[in-house]
């Protein structure tokens, strides 16, 4: 045995980021001069040092090495009890090593770094504030949200309030804050607060923060109001003083033009007849036998009318399958000529898709399924649809609605609803 080594019995304590002296005794019990390495086994050898890491001794002789261990501070090194060994190997036989072995005790520290983000917020009457931070330490904590308004303007409400956070496990939050009364008009109004993150032992990390509360009536809208007021004010004085009388003047010139010129044209009619009257009669008499019977007059013959059409109304009732086209149309009876006034459609499941209808092969309308439930149609002159062509409802599905309280469709629903006159064609 050419080795000699000892520790001393006592465990080393050590905090992270700190750092902890070991004696090492190391004693040449040979009968020749040896030098001895060092290192260390068990922990990182970046966390040790060896003071001399080599040490030369002659036989029988010792000497004292210090052992420096600094753990950096981390949460991944965690709290308690860490088996070493120290080894030593001779230069000149090195299958002679050996090791002593030691526990190094890392001892708990604690770490909870927070912010609150943002830090000020804008808003009428609340807002949502967010929590971040990790435990840096190398133990579990247990984290609880309190929060402080020196005024008691606020009211919070902290989303978890408490937390378990293992080491090096990261933490969130959310915070709600909002004022306990509206601001209705006048400056903004700053309302600070702190929120506290304490841990078991009533360590706490205090952030700040600030709720700027917005008046409801902004004073930008008051002078608004005011310029929108005095735009009306000038319109109305534009329009009684200079744009109404013009036009009534116009107005009133066109109505006597008018007049006067009717009035002329039915002068010359009725000149023009009485002259013409003047000279049938003469002509009449001239022309008249002098004597005999006066024939009776003949009865003057009438033109045939045009039968009057019936109310007409119809229903065309579609299902289409999802991304397909469906069509469904009404034919109008020969000899037959549908005057169109007015139609419903309707999506009653709220479909998504798009529907059109035509008439006579020209499109109508087209519509968004998605945009309506029902939707009528009115012409201010009715839709012309002769004998022989359709009226059809196109639909395009995309996807079946979800009526409320009924079971999901499996294919889109939609109806037309016709109303109009169907008439006699002309000549039948």
């Amino acid at each position: 045995m050419s080795i000699s080594l000892g520790l001393v019995d006592t465990p080393a304590v050590v905090v992270p980021g700190e750092s902890v002296d070991i004696p090492v005794t190391v004693r040449n019990p040979g009968d020749v001069v040896e030098a001895y390495d060092l290192d260390i086994v068990g922990i990182p050898g970046t966390w040790a040092t060896f003071d001399p890491p080599r040490v030369s001794l002659y036989p029988g002789a010792s000497q004292t090495v210090a052992l420096t261990v600094r753990p950096p501070r981390s949460s991944e090194v965690r709290a308690g009890e860490l088996p070493y060994g120290v080894r030593v190997v001779p230069s000149e036989a090195p299958e002679t090593a050996t090791v002593e072995e030691g526990v190094l005790t890392i001892a708990p520290f604690n770490e909870v770094t927070a912010e609150l983000r943002p830090q000020v917020r804008r808003a009428r009457l609340g807002a949502r504030y967010r929590l971040a931070g990790v435990n840096g330490g190398n133990v579990g904590e247990t984290l609880t949200v309190t929060t402080v308004d020196g005024n008691e303007q606020l009211r919070f409400a902290p989303r978890p309030s408490t937390t378990n956070l293992a080491a090096g496990e990261q933490y969130a939050a959310v915070l709600g804050v909002r004022a306990r009364r509206l601001l209705w008009r006048g400056s903004p109004r700053h309302l600070p607060f702190r929120a506290l993150l304490t841990d078991a032992a009533g360590r706490a990390v205090t952030l700040d923060g600030t709720l700027v509360q917005q008046p409801v009536l902004s004073a930008w809208l008051f002078k608004l109001l005011a310029l929108l007021l005095a735009l009306l004010l000038l319109l109305l004085a534009i329009w009684f003083g200079l744009l109404r009388p013009a036009v009534r003047s116009a107005a009133r010139e066109a109505v006597d033009g008018k007049v006067a010129q009717v009035a002329t044209e039915a002068e010359e009619a009725a000149n023009e007849a009485a002259d013409e009257a003047a000279r049938d009669a003469v002509e009449q008499e001239r022309a008249a036998p002098p004597a005999g019977p006066t024939p009776s007059p003949a009865p003057a013959g009438g033109s045939g009318g045009i039968g009057q059409g019936g109310q007409f109304a119809t229903a065309l009732v579609l299902r289409t399958n999802p991304r397909g086209t469906a069509s469904r149309s009404y034919t109008v009876p020969r000899n037959r000529v549908l005057l169109i006034t007015d139609f419903l459609v309707d999506n009653p499941q709220g479909d998504t898709g798009t529907l059109t209808v035509t008439a006579d092969d020209v499109r109508v309308v087209t519509y968004g399924l998605e945009n309506f439930r029902n939707q009528d149609y009115h012409s201010v002159t009715p839709i012309r649809v002769p004998a022989g062509a359709r009226v059809t409802l196109t639909v395009a599905c995309r996807r079946p609605g979800a009526p409320v309280g009924a079971p999901a469709p499996q294919s889109c629903q939609e109806g037309l609803y016709l109303n109009g006159t169907l008439t006699r064609a002309a000549g039948s």
